[in-house]
């Protein structure tokens, strides 16, 4: 009899089991927590059971287990300590370890390019745009001038009256 008793006490505290009993207590269904976690109902459920098999890389299985106990507001460490899966600190590191001579000092480094471009990246539509304005304001002056100017002069370049025009002198004096 003391035997089934250590066989049901690690089941009620498995990590799908008190993720389950949470869920229960805030009347929540398997598919709100797939929700909110944006798994499959099938995943959740693997979770609860345990059911390894039903289930990705432990990888993925610690970061759902620690989504579906933040959820539920329940210590992350308590629950990851009872899954199996084990934590990042069992399994090592993938990242290399670098000697502090692969690192350059501060001053030696030189910025990341896309930096400098974004720096300089709105300094040439401002001059395009500004020789674009520039260019149509001339072009509407000399528009502006040149056929008054033109039609003023006869090819010999002596000035001539506009055939048809009615000249009305200003009444400059007040």
């Amino acid at each position: 009899m003391s035997d089934t008793k250590t066989d049901t006490a690690p089941a009620k505290n498995a990590p799908g089991e008190q993720l389950r009993r949470a869920r229960e207590g805030y009347g929540w269904t398997l598919e709100d927590v797939a929700g909110n976690l944006n798994l499959t109902v099938e995943v959740v459920r693997a979770l609860e059971s345990g059911d390894r098999d039903a289930l990705p890389e432990a990888a993925f299985v610690r970061g759902y287990l620690r989504a579906y106990a933040r959820l539920m507001e329940i210590d992350e460490n308590t629950v990851l300590a009872g899954s199996g899966v084990g934590s990042h600190e069992s399994i090592g590191s993938v990242v290399p370890i670098l000697g502090k001579d692969v690192f350059k000092p501060k001053k030696d480094r030189r910025g990341l390019k896309f930096s400098e471009t974004k720096k300089a990246s709105w300094k040439k539509p401002l001059g395009v745009s500004i020789l674009v304005v520039m260019a149509v304001i001339a072009a509407w002056w000399f528009s502006g001038l040149l056929p008054t100017f033109k039609g003023l002069m006869d090819s010999s370049g002596k000035e001539k009256e506009p055939s048809g025009a009615i000249s009305i002198p200003l009444n400059t004096q007040n």
